[in-house]
């Protein structure tokens, strides 16, 4: 079983797994794009769609693909998320050993083409092409869970050329980090160095090149006690 020594400097992972609409508000908030639908009920089960690992930057750098010298999106969304990395080998784990399996928690931004998004919706596509290109998905550095307390007291907070755009409470899920774990095990397996991308709250919104995001995993009551875990910095090129 592999599992990991350093959870701050994780290899490639294997698998990058997201997690759409789990904070009621942002479902809303999509469900608002789209007048001509009601309001979608709470789902029953995480809604899962993937990144490859070559949709990790490395450099701080996030910008709308292009194909053939085409932009493939007029529309390039950011989404701050808690990011869970995976420290063993796990199938089939049971809720109460599934924290145990997190070996991290950090910052991310998951890079949406929104354009690209809905037409996939509209028509039926696969989300690929809209989530999964590359320097989609940017993380911070990784922090071990017990450097870090009750997991229901983190935040993610995302500010846009500084001004703050996103905030919430990771308590404001609909499925928990462990939940999460259980239920990956159990439909795909989950393997060490994987990262699971939790999802994002309401506020987000586009960005143009040469703006730059700062994303935040927090802990702590009130902006006047409020600790900065780990962070990450990106700019759009």
């Amino acid at each position: 079983m592999k599992t990991f020594s350093d959870p701050s400097k994780p290899a490639l992972p294997l698998s990058i797994y997201c997690v759409g609409k789990n904070y009621p508000d942002h479902a809303r908030e999509m469900a608002s794009w789209e007048p001509e639908k009601p309001a979608p009920p709470p789902e029953e089960e995480p809604i899962i769609f993937m990144k490859p690992g070559t949709a990790l930057s490395t450099d701080g750098n996030t910008s709308i693909p292009q194909f053939e010298g085409r932009p493939l999106s007029a529309s390039l969304h950011y989404e701050g998320e808690l990011v869970l990395l995976v420290g063993a080998d796990v199938d089939c784990v049971e809720l109460a050993d599934a924290p145990a399996c997190i070996a991290g928690y950090a910052a991310g931004l998951d890079m949406t083409l929104r354009d690209v998004q809905l037409e996939a919706k509209k028509t039926g596509n696969p989300w690929l092409k809209c989530k999964g290109f590359r320097r989609s998905a940017l993380v911070s550095e990784f922090i071990a869970p017990d450097a870090v307390g009750a997991w229901e007291e983190l935040a993610i907070s995302l500010r846009l050329n500084g001004e703050r755009k996103q905030h919430s409470k990771v308590s404001k899920m609909s499925f928990s980090p462990a939940y999460l774990v259980h239920y990956l095990s159990y439909i795909y397996g989950l393997r060490a160095g994987d990262m699971i991308f939790t999802g994002t709250p309401a506020g987000v919104g586009s960005v143009q090149p040469g703006d730059r995001l700062d994303v935040s995993l927090e802990t702590g009551v009130g902006d006047s006690h409020t600790k900065t875990l780990v962070s990450i910095q990106a700019t759009v090129s």
